[in-house]
């Protein structure tokens, strides 16, 4: 390879500035990573962060792998809309990662983040990545600003189960493995130190990583990382009508729902939700009923619809939860 090759280079099919007439600035960089299917969740994060840094200029970068047209024209609205710079960057066929890792449901999307900080070295220091089942509720200006000084990242650490599990699996000191939904990377000592082409070579390595890209972060991260508070990542799982992301700390200033449950499946919409979900371009879009791969999100719309006495759809969606579950 040449030195003035990226690794990604083999990768990137397509570079596109969405809002002609907003230019990247000097402001702060976002980045998004995510397949058709997610465009949705990506595109109302984007919204959250936008509304919630209304003085601060953020330029947003979306990863994308198998991007509808469809879809590409509502971040095209987005961004005239909310006048902000959007770039997505298409990534073509040769990307891959070995499928047996790819447990969980995990999409192949999600180590795209393995190349952000490669592809935006020229253009930013420092570049936020966000999953795309995050929403923003708070100013950022604060982690903007953080000096990562000779740290590859800044992160917040998982659960106690995760610490315990995968900490240990990986000999990461207990309490710094991370939620990889959220990072700041620093994409000068990320690059200085080949970390694109080392995160692959470690995915593509025979090995099964249960949480893929994350395990793999963690481990090329290890013990080089600044540790942020829970208010920059706060896991929120949902309950049935639980609107759980109403109930987070005051000051947190991202929420992440974490588990299968979505807040785009009915049984768990939340109204934080729906405010950016009914003022976006995809406002008129069918939702999905529930995670049709989670045996107990398909019982638990069945459930919602026994109790709104709509029994004909509670019958029929039980008998789906019970072929579901007797197929796997």
């Amino acid at each position: 390879m040449e030195n003035n090759m990226h690794y990604s280079d083999k990768f990137l099919k397509n570079t596109l500035v969405l809002n002609k007439k907003a230019q990247i600035t000097e402001g702060y960089h976002i980045a998004y990573c995510f397949d058709d299917n997610y465009a949705m969740p990506a595109g109302l994060s984007l919204m959250s962060v936008i509304e919630n840094n209304p003085n601060i200029a953020i330029n947003f970068h979306l990863f994308t792998n198998n991007l509808s047209k469809q879809n590409l024209s509502k971040f095209e609205t987005l961004a005239k809309q909310l006048n902000c710079t959007i770039t997505c960057y298409e990534i073509d066929s040769n990307f891959s990662v070995n499928s047996d890792t790819l447990v969980l449901g995990i999409s192949i999307a999600t180590c795209l983040r393995f190349i952000v900080p490669e592809v935006l070295e020229k253009i930013t220091s420092k570049v936020l990545y966000l999953d795309c089942d995050t929403l923003c509720v708070g100013n950022l200006e604060e982690l903007f600003n953080k000096d990562l000084n000779n740290k590859l990242a800044a992160v917040v650490a998982d659960m106690e189960y995760m610490q315990d599990s995968q900490g240990k699996m990986y000999d990461i000191p207990y309490g710094e493995y991370f939620n990889a939904g959220v990072i700041y990377f620093n994409t000068l000592l990320w690059n200085k130190n080949k970390l694109t082409e080392k995160t692959f070579k470690l995915i593509n390595d025979g090995n099964v990583y249960t949480f893929a890209d994350q395990d793999v972060l963690n481990i090329v991260l290890k013990e080089k990382t600044l540790l942020l508070s829970s208010d920059f990542n706060s896991l929120t799982a949902l309950s049935v009508n639980g609107n759980e992301d109403a109930k987070v700390e005051k000051n947190t200033k991202i929420i992440h729902y974490i588990t299968k449950n979505k807040p785009w499946h009915q049984p768990y919409k939340t109204n934080l939700f729906n405010h950016y979900f009914t003022n976006s371009p995809w406002k008129s879009m069918l939702l999905p009923l529930y995670n049709d791969n989670k045996t107990s999100s398909i019982r638990a719309y069945a459930k919602l619809m026994f109790r709104q006495k709509k029994y004909l759809a509670g019958i029929k969606h039980y008998i789906i939860y019970l072929k579901t579950k007797f197929k796997k």
